[in-house]
């Protein structure tokens, strides 16, 4: 920068530095005020943790199956080490939307020319609702809003005089801006657009670096290609119901959630009040266009893309610093009519959002639609989970959650993920467990919703290749505890015979555990005749006094072949692990039996017993 451009910044921000730093003061208390509640995570911020613990190569394809790019989640991975509860994580969306205070305020000087807009931009960058919402939140909408806002500053300044620093900025702001939210396109869009129709003599210039910065996007393109395919894909023919999201795209964007309905009035008030505010010059209406193609091509651009999937107030944080720069606009047009002006209107602004500035936006209630508890999951597996087991969660939301609470000695976790926004294919899941399982031999799975849908095939695959040792229902959860065992096994045929025709046949398990770690069993039944009953099987291991130290109830083949399903002579297979206790080491004897669940009664065996006695383990 050579002398007189240095004289000629300092000249444009002399005398408002403090001014713009105490609107970051400002924007920085509005985020950190009730930051870590009143709810501890949300389900996309407990996404957002999880996915940002994942290993690089793993962060990257998971990024190309679900809704965004991996540009916020690869930034949160490096803040990570700070902490992963929820003060520490959200704080980095703090530190984001305090950073676009001064940038509104470079981008306002540059396209109005004037301070006055450009510290009223600052200030509504600081304190817009749908900005200080977000800004709260561990997603990447703060870093989205950072992006456009850099993008905007280095296309605008210099006007048609430019040098190479600001086109290297604007392409790596582009291109940041893309690999964050794809929503930014039409920001991008509205901005090249303006810029081409306010300097034509630049338009070469400018396609020349609207491509450079798709050309970065491109690898992400290819990456996310097969995803992006199905989603647009099932959006089509969805024109009639992106017209229908209009009205509330433009409701989502003026955010008067929580407050009285003539809000949005206000707003419209303040904007149609400067454009009648005095005589409108050619330029001044030609410098109108960026947040007028900005905001439009949002409102259109969300609109379709919602008919897609669905709408969000949150895709709109981007084209909001822009609304923000057309108001900052209005307000000085204002005070340039009659000084009084400004303040009434900033007034009337401040009366009007009052209640979604101090209440709403830090209820944090919006998208959130039923009661839930972010700590349930980790509460459960704490009192059961050993240290050296590891935890699948089939959403990586839920995973994300635990994360936050996880202490050294708590179990690791992966995924299996088999709910909505990712169905994983069952042949990359069972490689994943199959690895796993050479170092852990209980495994753990936390199945948000259960057996249902796309988790029934996840369920029947670990039936079959584990060994079930415990399953239990709480509310929309499901846990499963599996053993996969390794080393050598032992077996043995038998001939017990219970009452009813039902006959145990034959046993394989292993013969020797670690002192912790699990026991696998496999037990092959047959019967007689037609078995009227369903009955459960127990397996326990007993020590020398007959003391229960581990137990693994449930109906034959994990569900599947209930008793009073078995067609005489067929072989059933039934497996069984169990967990055992840490600390407990000797000889564990195996016992095997039979009973009715709604009585408990035990079968009886031919000679009066209740239970085969039927190997011995030794756990050292």
């Amino acid at each position: 920068m050579s002398p007189t451009d240095k004289a000629r910044a300092k000249d444009r921000w002399g005398g408002v530095l403090p001014w713009v730093a105490l609107l970051a003061l400002l924007a920085l208390v509005l985020r950190l005020y009730r930051l870590a509640g009143p709810i501890a995570l949300r389900w996309d911020e407990g996404w957002s943790i999880a996915h940002a613990s994942l290993p690089w190569g793993d962060l990257w394809r998971v990024a190309t199956e679900e809704w965004h790019p991996p540009a916020y989640v690869a930034l949160l991975k490096l803040w990570l080490v700070v902490g992963k509860g929820a003060w520490s994580v959200r704080f980095l969306s703090v530190l984001l939307g305090v950073a676009a205070v001064p940038l509104s305020y470079g981008v306002g000087l540059a396209w109005s020319g004037r301070r006055r807009t450009a510290l009223l931009a600052a200030g509504l960058a600081a304190a817009w609702p749908l900005l200080v919402y977000y800004g709260q939140v561990a997603r990447m909408y703060a870093l989205a809003e950072v992006a456009v806002l850099a993008a905007a500053w280095f296309m605008l300044r210099g006007g048609d005089r430019r040098w190479w620093r600001d086109d290297l900025g604007l392409v790596l702001s582009s291109t940041l801006a893309l690999y964050t939210l794809y929503h930014t396109t039409w920001v991008l869009a509205g901005l090249w657009l303006y810029a081409a129709i306010l300097w034509p003599r630049r338009l070469p210039r400018l396609i020349a670096l609207g491509l450079a910065a798709l050309a970065g996007f491109v690898p992400w393109l290819l990456a996310a290609l097969s995803t992006l395919g199905q989603r647009a894909g099932a959006g089509a023919g969805s024109v009639a119901r992106a017209f229908s999201l209009v009205a509330p795209t433009v409701e989502g964007l003026a955010f008067p959630y929580g407050t009285w309905r003539w809000a949005p009035l206000a707003l419209v008030a303040v904007l149609a009040a400067g454009l009648v505010a005095g005589r409108l010059a050619a330029p001044e209406a030609k410098r109108l266009l960026l947040p007028f193609f900005v905001l439009g091509f949002s409102v259109v651009g969300v609109a379709y893309s919602s008919a897609i999937y669905w709408f969000a107030p949150r895709h709109l944080v981007p084209a909001s610093a822009f609304l923000c720069l057309a108001l900052a606009w209005a307000l000085d047009r204002l005070g340039s009519l009659w000084r009084p002006l400004l303040p009434i209107a900033l007034v009337a602004l401040a009366v009007a959002y009052w209640p979604t500035s101090t209440r709403f936006i830090y209820d944090k209630t919006l998208e959130v639609v039923d009661p839930f508890d972010p700590t349930e999951d980790y509460r459960y597996l704490a009192g059961k989970a050993g240290p050296g087991d590891l935890v699948y969660f089939n959403v990586l939301a839920r995973a994300g959650w635990y994360e936050s609470l996880r202490r050294p000695g708590d179990p690791r976790w992966s995924y299996a993920m088999r709910w909505d926004p990712i169905v994983e294919p069952m042949e990359r899941i069972a490689a994943r467990i199959q690895r796993d399982a050479q170092a852990h031999h209980r495994l753990w799975f936390v199945l948000y919703k259960g057996d249902f849908g796309p988790n029934a095939d996840l369920v029947g695959w670990l039936n079959a290749h584990l060994y079930p040792a415990g399953g239990e229902w709480q509310k929309d959860m499901l846990y499963l505890a599996f053993v996969a065992p390794t080393g050598d096994w032992m077996s043995a045929e038998r001939d017990d015979a219970f009452e009813g025709g039902i006959r145990l046949t034959g046993a394989r398990w292993t013969p020797q555990a670690q002192q912790g770690d699990a026991v696998a069993l496999e037990l092959s039944w047959s019967a007689e005749g037609p078995v009227p009953t369903s009955y459960k099987v127990f397996v326990h291991a007993v020590d020398d006094t007959g003391r229960v130290i581990a137990q693994h109830d449930g109906v034959p083949a994990a569900g599947e072949r209930p008793t009073n399903s078995w067609a005489p002579g067929e072989a059933i297979t039934d497996r069984h692990g169990l967990l055992l206790p840490p600390g407990w080491t000797g000889t564990l004897h195996i016992r095997v039996g039979l009973y009715e669940p709604e009585s408990g009664r035990r079968v009886r065996l031919a000679d009066g017993g209740d239970a085969v006695d039927l190997c011995g383990v030794a756990v050292q």
